[in-house]
């Protein structure tokens, strides 16, 4: 969806649009429906400010034991167009807080779609849990511990606590 800058007016223009599942590509989550967005979009001067919110349902992966799982987004977005032209690209210029929502447009046109998929990528955590008390996989045979208990030794060391442990052993017999 794309606005024509000379054609918006102080006033603004209200609108609203659904995004086809395929027309949005995500690399670590599939959509799983239509992603609404509405809001509106008005002119300040050069600029050009738009407002409003994205709803859309994902299906990702847990980052613990590695199930699929469904979410549910809904992000406010309130971004700041300035014409390319304006945007200051000396690469000696510091980032500032308010630069963080500000974009660019380019040949007269605000393009919705790349902020669309920008704000979706945003709104995913750090840290994707299929539910917060997931216990993930066992590191050494990779069993669903969400679902069993793995039959490994618990007497065996982790090897990345090997030196640990043998310094600790190597302090123990001194000690003897």
């Amino acid at each position: 969806m794309r606005f024509e800058v000379e054609k918006l007016s102080a006033e603004g223009t209200l609108f609203q649009h659904e995004y086809a599942p395929e027309e949005i590509r995500l690399e670590e989550a599939r959509l799983l429906a239509p992603v609404a967005v509405r809001g509106r979009v008005w002119r300040k001067g050069r600029e050009v400010l738009l407002r409003g919110d994205l709803a859309a349902r994902v299906e990702v992966h847990c980052d613990r034991c590695l199930r699929e799982f469904e979410t549910q987004f809904e992000v406010k977005i309130d971004v700041a167009y300035v014409p390319e032209e304006d945007d200051a690209t000396d690469e000696n210029l510091e980032l500032r807080a308010e630069d963080m929502g500000q974009s660019v447009f380019n040949d007269g046109f605000v393009d919705l779609d790349e902020l669309v998929r920008e704000q979706l990528l945003l709104a995913f955590p750090l840290q994707r849990l299929c539910r917060e008390e997931c216990r993930g996989l066992c590191t050494r045979c990779g069993a669903d511990l969400n679902v069993e208990e793995c039959r490994c030794s618990s007497s065996e060391t982790d090897p990345r606590w090997a030196a640990l442990a043998a310094w600790k052993e190597r302090k123990e017999s001194e000690q003897d």
